[in-house]
């Protein structure tokens, strides 16, 4: 079994995070600490800066300044404001996934999320597309991918807004259950009486970026079993809203008090408490989180299940086989068909990153960083880019040996097909590798205005194609130069330089994906 108690103090020293390299700072100069196994409340004006410290403390962002240390990073999970429908997956293919990202085997994935989505009433809708979801569904699809691996810290925006009253009691109760277990809870809500009398630590962020106020407090423990009454006082102020665990045996007496008080208290909800190891109690075990390797294959697996299903795959394709189709005809010299085939395939790399990294809306990809990392979300769709571009190569490069002359430009000398076709597969890795190179730079994270963007992406493939030394153009040259004389050379120096500058474009790439912004 998986231990998911968290272990320490959870610190924020010094933290500041601001939008964009000039921009104003949101957070500045914040300081707390978080004791292991806290129910903490975030509360604040609109625009204060809430959202954005829950994402450093899910590990969606990180700071511009100062550091976060003792955050569970293999078992944190977070649910955003505002969860897009606007996924190409099934809901229970979707939970899979994630479940899989967060350490979970596939079949306990598959069984805890048929828990949490019958425990939220919405199981029906397992084999319902997303983007078919309405907006309450949808959000309950968010709090349930969440819950799915009992994480050691659990960080929700907002998480209750657009639930029915049943699924939030049910959040309430996951919550709960999270704490009483060890786990860390940190949740915002706009509602002051959500868990009100329950958290143990408070962050009120001030508008502007004065210092952030830290109150601790130690909430006295509900009774094993009772009944939750929730009261409020018409007229009074804010903090005269009541909350009460109270026996079972206790209860009728509770409520005639209050509603014998003069003024009565008016009585707003009156439900059963549940102890919270008894929350889920036929809730499937979670196991030994999977490996690294294990992992890292989910995580492509799911990037190439968003690429497969998105079809945004298509344009790029289609173009890579109308120019092929157009340049490339049976009984034409072998090498230098390769050669128009590997030159093609670079833009159509770069066009392949720009599709990959684009494919999530932000809050999904919110929901992956903070499960696997934000460096490791891009990488992951960098890597999608990177096999659906090789396949690609490998495929075109089939064809063109399959259907073309094994001869020189002159017909007169014969070129050996297998060795070609090594040359030409080398030539289409320098390819995809540059045009790798060419989207991680000219794409989000690093150039986020969508115009600018393409336009970028459309030049910077083309320079490096024509560019003098550019190792695109010298594997190009290399295959037409042996297409006049009939001699066959491996572009392995070429290779090698794409590697090393697609190696420095991604790192810089996955450096800036922590530096986002939604």
């Amino acid at each position: 079994m998986r231990v998911v108690r968290a272990t320490g103090l959870l610190r924020f020293d010094g933290v500041g995070r601001r939008y964009g390299v000039r921009g104003p700072w949101v957070l500045r100069d914040v300081t707390l600490e978080v004791p292991a196994g806290a129910l903490v409340r975030v509360q604040g004006v609109n625009g204060s800066g809430k959202s954005t410290l829950l994402r450093v403390l899910a590990g969606v962002d990180a700071p511009d300044a100062g550091r976060v240390t003792g955050r569970p990073a293999a078992s944190t999970a977070y649910v955003p404001e505002r969860f897009p429908a606007a996924l190409p997956f099934p809901v229970l293919r979707y939970l899979t996934h994630i479940g899989a990202l967060r350490g979970l085997p596939a079949a306990a994935a598959r069984a805890r999320a048929e828990h949490w989505l019958d425990r939220f009433g919405i199981g029906a809708y397992a084999r319902t597309p997303l983007d078919e979801l309405s907006k309450g569904t949808c959000q309950k699809v968010a709090v349930v991918q969440a819950l799915l691996a009992d994480p050691a810290l659990l960080v929700l925006d907002e998480a209750w807004t657009g639930l029915d009253t049943d699924a939030r009691g049910a959040l309430d109760a996951a919550v709960r259950a999270r704490v009483a277990a060890g786990g860390t809870v940190v949740f915002v809500d706009h509602d002051a009486r959500r868990l009100a009398g329950e958290a143990t630590v408070t962050v009120t962020v001030p508008a502007g970026t004065g210092p952030v106020a830290v109150d601790l407090t130690t909430a006295a423990p509900p009774p094993a079993e009772g009944v939750v009454i929730e009261a409020v006082r018409p007229g009074g102020p804010e903090d005269s809203d009541l909350r009460l665990v109270v026996p079972a045996q206790e209860s009728d007496a509770a409520l005639r008090g209050l509603l014998g008080a003069d003024p009565p208290w008016h009585v707003t909800g009156v439900r059963t408490h549940t102890p919270a190891a008894a929350v889920a109690p036929d809730l499937p075990e979670v196991p030994a989180a999977t490996g690294v390797r294990q992992r890292a294959a989910a995580l492509l697996a799911y990037q190439a299940g968003l690429l497969a299903r998105s079809h945004r795959w298509l344009p790029p394709l289609l173009l890579y086989g109308a120019v092929m189709a157009i340049g490339v005809s049976g009984g034409q010299p072998v090498l230098g068909s390769l050669g128009y085939a590997a030159a093609l395939l670079l833009p159509v790399a770069a066009w392949m990153v720009r599709v990959c990294v684009g494919n999530e809306p932000p809050a999904a990809r919110a929901c992956v960083a903070s499960a696997v990392g934000a460096r490791q979300a891009q990488a992951g769709a960098l890597g999608t880019a990177v096999l659906a571009s090789a396949l690609l190569g490998a495929v075109g490069t089939g064809v063109v040996a399959a259907v073309s002359s094994a001869y020189s430009d002159d017909m007169r000398t014969a070129v050996p097909v297998g060795p070609a076709a090594v040359a030409g597969l080398l030539a289409a890795a320098v390819s995809v590798l540059l045009g790798t190179a060419v989207g991680a730079l000219t794409n989000p994270p690093l150039l986020r205005r969508g115009g600018w963007s393409l336009l970028a992406t459309g030049l910077a493939a083309g320079a490096v194609l024509i560019v003098s030394g550019s190792p695109a153009q010298a594997a190009v040259t290399d295959l037409v130069t042996g297409s006049r004389t009939g001699s066959v050379s491996y572009p392995v120096p070429a290779l090698a330089a794409a590697a090393v500058l697609a190696a420095a474009a991604c790192s810089l790439s996955l450096r800036a994906a922590r530096r986002t912004y939604p």
